[in-house]
């Protein structure tokens, strides 16, 4: 590889990391997208890596920040950030980096949906537990959000 082509390599790679924080496996599907070979960019990438310019665990957490102030629940984080190649490992790291409060996000979800009421009717209650269910929440998160107390 000529040092070129390494400067160019090096460069998409800043730029990218400047914007916002990625994924390892994040950059190596854009830099193929971009036509590069992985045999090109992956020891430069691995440089990043061990400098701690690239983190999946400070991208981790903050996707993992952005998600739950969104109101997502845990499963849908989760599976989001399998996407972006995030072992569990990091994920739990994350979880205990913000230390959420699943129990009170589901509850300011459906608030925000469907109203602070509690609702009696048994098909409008399980529309409300499927939308939450839909969010990600975990059972007992969708029982404490939609119960009367």
């Amino acid at each position: 590889m000529s040092e070129f082509d390494r400067k160019i390599i090096t460069e998409a790679i800043t730029r990218m990391l400047a914007r916002r924080e990625h994924s390892y496996k994040e950059i190596a599907q854009k830099l193929k997208q971009k036509g590069i070979e992985s045999a090109a960019f992956t020891p430069i990438l691995d440089e990043f890596r061990d400098a701690d310019i690239q983190s999946d665990a400070r991208f981790a957490e903050s996707r993992t920040r952005a998600l739950y102030l969104k109101g997502k629940g845990p499963r849908t984080i989760k599976l989001d950030l399998q996407q972006y190649g995030i072992d569990e490992y990091c994920v739990e790291q994350a979880f205990d980096e913000i230390s959420p409060d699943w129990f009170e996000s589901a509850k300011a979800v459906k608030i925000k949906k469907f109203g602070e009421f509690y609702e009696s009717d048994y098909t409008l209650r399980l529309k409300q537990k499927q939308f939450l269910q839909y969010r990600g929440f975990y059972q007992e998160h969708i029982e404490y959000a939609v119960s009367g107390d």
